[in-house]
């Protein structure tokens, strides 16, 4: 439809109430009969209609974009109405910040059994562009976001610049780390590497010295499906969080606190068979609720059928292709309770499908820098000879971790992004870093780690920092978790070299936008070392 025509539409539609219009969107082929799950209208040019509301309705839970390929991008809000109705949202993408030259609209009618969420695909869009969209319904108008396609496979972009976050434990404190992150005007992107919610009680944390008044309902630990949405929907008020998101497109991946601590494929540690109801279904929920609250594909809803998996690559050119594993419920053996039973070939932190298509990727992929984003530590992190920190990490899954480390001393610039630890790592990736074929900085290494600090969650001291790296000489830089230790990675990777800096916020105790450097580490490309920097951030 042209602009002529959808002017038009703005002007008439007002005049009629809301039911009116819908029945006349579809009339026009602006909307699909609805269904219990949303649907979204055909995407038009021009502004989007005019949407009334029949009750006062409001935007509580900001804007959101991700999983951006060269021509289409995911956009999201979610709406607050007065009347458990159907709802129809306009939306609308702008090539400016005013959202004068509108080049993509059109209308989503969401619901309570999606939870009044809105997900739509804005496409037929230009690579490696900025764009702005908004949200209407009735006379509210959400905030505007901003958001970025990537470039074409076949583009040459001379600089690709994004952060990688985790773990943000809402009682835990101030998301200022996400204030730091919205505030970084140039990132192309934000990946997500799990713990975007927490799933345990408020009310345990009230009496405690993180007691902060950030108050996280329900107070009790999140099991069912009305549960995680109250949980999303309290995440999504943080104004630090909305901005964020706000500022740039997102690619998101869960670890294990999306549904509960210490997940594996058919169970967790925090999750008691019977008391806390069935595992499948737990599961179930809580994909449920992320796939609503999130702006990722449809498509990669694992409760979409054995087909669906949340595992996927999306390429920037020929400089980088980030590869997003779920190494947490797509196929993860439980964890194992010594050594011996970690280095069990049939063990696997992903499913052999999945690692398959992962070596296939990168072997096959014509970028240059072959990003892996993941969950939990890939190198070894031991506290003592062949005593391994945690058999929740890849520590817990050796053979596996093996034949990926020998697949990727064929590939050339492997970089692997981390979460989860809540301690900020810079990693040699070698089969054994007690082996005297690896030397650091030298040679023996087939790829790098950088391993992000958290948002909130509390990591390791300082002093339990210290007495790791004796066992541990492929970790080349690492800072212990104090208060002022809480942050983020950008990472900006060129043709010539890939450099990680950490950014540290001054403190999660109270709001605060400030925030200090870290140190910058660089592996060339053609190389599997690292080094310190020059250069700052």
């Amino acid at each position: 439809m042209g602009r002529v025509h959808s002017e038009w539409l703005r002007v008439a539609v007002p005049e009629v109430d809301r039911r009116t219009v819908l029945k006349g969107l579809a009339t026009l082929g602006l909307a699909p009969a609805l269904s219990a799950c949303g649907d979204s209208a055909p995407q038009q040019a021009g502004p989007a209609p005019d949407v009334p509301a029949d009750g006062p309705v409001r935007f509580d839970h900001g804007v959101a974009s991700g999983d951006p390929y060269a021509d289409s991008v995911v956009l999201w809000t979610r709406v607050t109405p007065a009347d458990d109705a159907d709802v129809p949202v306009a939306w609308e993408l702008a090539g400016d910040e005013g959202m004068q030259d509108i080049v993509a609209s059109g209308v989503f009618v969401t619901n309570a059994a999606r939870d009044y969420t809105v997900k739509v695909m804005a496409d037929r869009l230009r690579p490696a562009t900025r764009y702005w969209y908004r949200f209407r319904c009735g006379d509210a108008v959400s905030i505007v976001g901003r958001t970025k396609t990537a470039p074409s496979a076949d583009a040459a972009p001379e600089q690709l610049k994004f952060a990688f976050a985790s773990c943000a434990w809402y009682s835990m404190g101030y998301f200022n780390a996400y204030r730091g992150i919205a505030e970084k005007a140039d990132l192309d992107v934000v990946l997500m590497l799990g713990d975007y919610i927490y799933e345990y009680g408020g009310d345990e944390l009230l009496s405690t010295p993180f007691a902060l008044g950030r108050y996280m309902a329900p107070g009790h630990e999140i099991v069912t499906l009305a549960d995680y949405r109250q949980r999303h929907a309290l995440y999504k008020t943080d104004p630090d969080l909305q901005a964020a998101h706000a500022a740039h497109p997102w690619i998101c991946t869960w670890d294990d606190h999306e549904s509960t601590n210490n997940s594996y494929t058919e169970g967790a540690d925090n999750h008691t068979e019977g008391e806390e109801g069935v595992w499948t279904q737990r599961k179930r929920v809580s994909a449920q609720a992320y796939f609503e609250w999130l702006p990722v594909r449809d498509e990669f809803n694992p409760n979409n059928g054995p087909g669906a998996v949340l595992y996927r690559r999306l390429q920037y050119g020929d400089l980088a292709e980030f590869f997003v594993l779920d190494s947490r419920l797509e196929g993860r053996s439980v964890q194992p309770e010594d050594n011996e039973a970690a280095a069990d070939p049939a063990r696997h932190m992903i499913s052999r499908a999945q690692e398959e298509w992962l070596l296939d990727g990168m072997r096959s992929t014509t970028a240059r820098w072959k990003i892996v984003a993941q969950q939990t530590m890939l190198s070894q992190l031991n506290v003592a000879p062949n005593r391994p920190f945690t058999l929740d990490s890849w520590d817990g899954y050796t053979a596996q971790r093996g034949r990926l480390l020998d697949a990727f001393a064929g590939i050339d610039d492997v970089v692997v992004i981390t979460g989860d630890i809540h301690t900020a790592f810079c990693n040699e990736l070698t089969p054994d870093p007690t082996s005297s074929s690896y030397q650091p900085g030298v040679s023996g290494s087939v790829g790098v780690e950088f391993v992000c600090p958290s948002i909130t969650s509390q990591g390791l001291p300082p002093a339990v920092v210290n007495a790791l790296q004796p066992f541990n000489r492929h970790i080349r830089y690492a800072e212990g978790a104090l208060e002022t230790n809480h942050g983020y990675v950008v990472v900006t990777a060129t043709p010539q070299w890939c450099d990680a800096a950490w950014m540290y916020a001054l403190s999660v105790l109270t709001p605060i936008k400030a925030e200090r450097p870290g140190q910058v580490w660089r592996v060339n490309s053609g190389e599997t070392t690292l080094r310190l920097s020059r250069f700052s951030r």
